[in-house]
Formats: C-alpha cells, structure tokens, sequence
C-alpha cells in the first residue's frame, strides 16, 4: 500500500489529518484500506492509523 495513492474514498472513514497523503479536501481517507493499530488499546487514545503517511504541501507549516 505504501506510495499508492487512490482517488475513491473509503465510505465511513472520516480523516481530519490534512498533512497525510490519503487526506482529500473532504476531510475523507482515499487509501485503498487502512489499519488501525495498538492491539492492546484500552481507550481511543491509545489508537493510531497506521495507514498514515506524511504529505507536506508547498507552502505549509506542517512538518512531516
């Protein structure tokens, strides 16, 4: 999956993450799957996509 980027979104998947490269301007995920990890999450906070790849944009202040 790494470096393949799709267009379709994922139905459901909401993704506020603006600096990864699967973050469409509808705030919706477009990788062709996603993991979700910590298996061993007790609470929401503990969760982590990761599916996540960084993506700064020209001109942005977000680090990657």
């Amino acid at each position: 999956m790494k470096g393949v980027i799709q267009t379709d979104e994922i139905k459901g998947i909401k993704c506020e993450v603006k600096n990864c490269v699967y973050h469409n301007t509808k705030d919706c995920c477009t990788a062709g799957h996603i993991k979700v990890g910590n298996s061993q999450a007790t609470k929401t906070s503990d969760t982590k996509c990761e599916t996540f790849e960084c993506h700064q944009s020209p001109g942005s202040d977000m680090g990657c």
